[in-house]
Order: structure tokens, then sequence, then C-alpha cells
């Protein structure tokens, strides 16, 4: 069970997630939150968490495995309201989780391009940004209490529970994460990028960089002033706003 009191009292946001939907279950909660916004019955700024994902998805659709109960599986929505947002949700999503992991459990975590959540070179969440008519839609996973992970991500997996052996409350962490996301939405890019860059696991090192089916060694050197990604290939730099980072 997700006890939203608990949540709320912990929030302190003026926009985001003071509506908040919570079911036991949902094939997926990006998808279930636009058919939701499409039928008016919620609005920019609202968000839905569920206890058990059945069709998560991730980046590129690959499947998102999560532990009923035990996972943070939610997502929310925000109107397109100018191009800055478009440039920064992205960003502030990845940072605003490392911030509500800090608080809650004293973990430095850390981000890999473009939206995965790290913990020694382990994948700890994750992000999936979608825009559909005028709206942006974030869907996130993070692995929370989860214990035993399916062979194929084993290796690959961390919970904040298998690094802590400790349990971990849902409900502040979720609502740290909405108070840090709503505060970061008050930044400015520049501001933005430097935090980010600050918590990336491979700022200035060479990385197998996945692009339009190709495996490219590169240089990861950081973020432009509109958040995309700058790639040293052969000593000369390349942005790129999409790609896959190999560690």
């Amino acid at each position: 069970m997700f006890f939203v009191p608990l949540f709320l009292s912990n929030l302190n946001t003026k926009k985001i997630a003071r509506k908040i939907e919570y079911i036991r279950t949902t094939g997926s909660t990006n998808k279930t939150i636009y058919d939701m916004w499409q039928n008016n019955e919620i609005h920019s700024g609202g968000a839905l968490i569920t206890d058990q994902q059945t069709e998560g998805k991730g980046r590129r659709g690959n499947q998102w495995i999560s532990s009923a109960s035990k996972s943070l599986t939610f997502s929310f929505i925000l109107n397109d309201e100018d191009e800055v947002l478009n440039n920064k949700i992205s960003l502030i999503s990845g940072i605003a989780i490392i911030d509500g992991i800090k608080k809650i459990a004293n973990l430095d975590c850390q981000l890999k391009w473009p939206n995965d959540i790290m913990y020694k070179n382990k994948k700890l969440g994750g992000i999936l940004i979608e825009k559909k008519e005028g709206v942006f839609i974030v869907g996130i996973g993070i692995n929370v209490n989860d214990l035993d992970f399916e062979e194929s991500i084993q290796n690959k997996a961390c919970s904040i529970y298998s690094i802590t052996s400790r349990n971990t409350q849902r409900e502040p962490l979720l609502a740290f994460i909405f108070n840090s996301f709503e505060n970061l939405l008050t930044k400015n890019m520049s501001e933005i990028v430097k935090k980010w860059e600050s918590v990336c696991n491979h700022i200035n090192t060479f990385v197998k960089f996945h692009h339009s089916n190709q495996i490219i060694e590169a240089e990861f050197a950081g973020l432009n002033k509109d958040g995309k990604a700058k790639i040293k290939i052969n000593n000369t730099e390349k942005i790129f706003h999409s790609g896959i980072i190999e560690l």
C-alpha cells in the first residue's frame, strides 16, 4: 500500500503533485495518466502512482521490470509551456531523484546520460519522458526496497535496500523528489547544467556511445548551454540530444 496522507504530509510544493492518484495496479503509468488527462480527470502538475506496473517500459521500447509494492513507479504530467521546459525537464527530473534519495537515505547516487540513476555503475532507476499533444508525461521507476532481481538484470541493477540493508518509506521519498523538482523549475539553465554535471558519473571520461546503429569510442565532455550532450569524437566536439552511453 502507498499511504497518500503520509506522502502529502511531506510535500511542500505549490503545484506539482498536489493532486495525486493512487491505483494498486496498472499496465503503464505513462499511458494511464495520459488517458486520464485526455478525459479531463487530471491536469498539469497531477501525478499517478501504482504499486504494480505490469507493462512498464523504458527508453527505446525496453521493458522496465519492477517489484510490486517495493519500487516507486509513477508518472506526472506537465503542460508544454515553452521551449525552456523542453530543455530542462529531463535534466531536473534526474537531479530531483538524486536529491530525494540523498535526503532520505544519505546516498550519493549519480546520473548516466541521458536519464539513468546509478550507484557505483549499477542502475537504480530510470526516466521515460514522452511528449504528446502539448504535454510532457514523465514516467519514473526507482528500485527502493527491491531485493530479488530477475537473472537478466542481477549484475546491472541495485536498489536502495540492496545498498543500505534498510527499508525506505516510499511516501516521503516521492515527496522529496517532487519538492526538489519544483524548486529546480525556478533555476536557470546554467545552474541546472552545472548541477547535472556535478552528479554525472562519466563526465570527461571515455565511453562507448551508441548512436545511429554505431558504437563509437568517445569522450563525454558534459552538456552545452541547452542541456544537450557534448561528445568528443576524434578530438572533434559534436552535440547530441539522444543516444546511449555504455560505461
